[in-house]
């Protein structure tokens, strides 16, 4: 019996050496999959026109958020645009018509057998008016008018209140025969532009080419030529930079990755190399802006970039400035 006891005392042991040694295994294994998720990049841009291809550009006058890496196995990395998203807590940013009008005709209309072309969009006290052409068996131009608001959900509403065709009004007509706009467009939704009876829906989170952005559009409004969009989605505690200057990029925590440089524990900002206001940074071709520039190390341990601005000689290809005998990359004494 006593045998028994101490086979089944062994047993009991050796089960219990299996459970607590896969509930280890899965432990680990749980913390390796945290371990390879990165960690948001906070980051606050002041004064910045940023550009996200050739025709795009974002006219940031504050933003505060974060970078949120995408895969798990891939920090927030410059040369890769579709490896994160901004996720925007409070914003103001603008967005020139013109730019409306080429990611219209660009993106979101750029597929065969699209409904509308030759998209031009132009503000006047206020409203907006958009031209073009719209295919229905033969190609038709027509002309909306309408204003333009911020929905509940986060989303841009452009209301059509008179459409015309050769400047015929067919709004009417449409509703006299039960219909509306939404079945005269048939658009793709996945493009970042939707109709809704009468509402022409702009989604920015599809509609910009990437980074993809998120955030809660809380009012929208014109200002000249351009759309001028407030986020809000709560509040969050500003952040400090190193470099007191009127326009900037910082970035702070996590990881970051540009070219062959990884930042652990990121503590980055990004200056005009001129000190101009608004700086004009291009994501795609920030590394040609970096080598026409310098940069220089905090005391804790964290990089200035001095870039040079986008339209600036340098940038543009010619010989940088020579710099002084202390080197391209030389510490910073800060106040």
């Amino acid at each position: 019996m006593a045998h028994y006891r101490s086979i089944g005392h062994v047993l009991f042991a050796g089960n219990g050496t299996v459970i607590v040694g896969a509930l280890l295994c899965g432990g680990v294994a749980h913390a390796q999959n945290i371990a390879l998720t990165p960690a948001p990049v906070e980051v606050q841009i002041h004064d910045v026109n940023l550009r996200l291809d050739r025709s795009t550009v974002l006219e940031i006058k504050t933003l505060r958020g974060q970078l949120v890496p995408i895969r798990r196995d891939v920090p927030v990395t410059f040369d890769d645009v579709n490896s994160f998203t901004t996720r925007i807590t409070t914003a103001e940013i603008g967005i020139s018509l013109r730019t409306l009008s080429d990611l219209l005709n660009q993106h979101v209309f750029a597929y065969p057998g699209a409904p509308l072309k030759n998209i031009a969009l132009t503000a006047d006290r206020g409203r907006i008016k958009q031209v073009g052409t719209i295919h229905k068996g033969i190609d038709i131009p027509f002309e909306i008018e309408g204003t333009l608001e911020a929905t509940q959900s986060g989303s841009l509403r452009f209301h059509a209140d008179k459409i015309f065709s050769g400047h015929i009004p067919v709004k009417g007509l449409l509703h006299f025969f039960g219909e509306d706009l939404s079945k005269l467009v048939n658009l793709k939704g996945d493009r970042g532009v939707t109709v809704d009876g009468d509402n022409i829906m702009l989604y920015p989170d599809r509609l910009l080419p990437p980074p993809r952005i998120e955030g809660k559009i809380t009012a929208g409004r014109i200002q000249g030529d351009r759309i001028v969009l407030a986020f809000d989605s709560g509040t969050t505690k500003p952040l400090s930079p190193p470099y007191k200057i009127s326009s900037y990029l910082y970035h702070r925590g996590g990881v970051l990755r540009f070219g062959k440089l990884t930042m652990n524990d990121t503590d980055l900002e990004i200056v005009s190399e001129s000190q101009h206001s608004p700086f004009e940074f291009s994501l795609p071709e920030y590394n040609r802006q970096l080598t026409a520039g310098y940069s220089k190390n905090t005391p804790s341990h964290g990089l200035i970039a001095f870039m040079g601005d986008l339209t600036s000689p340098s940038a543009q290809g010619a010989a940088p400035p020579r710099r002084d005998s202390g080197g391209w990359n030389r510490s910073l004494r800060l106040k």
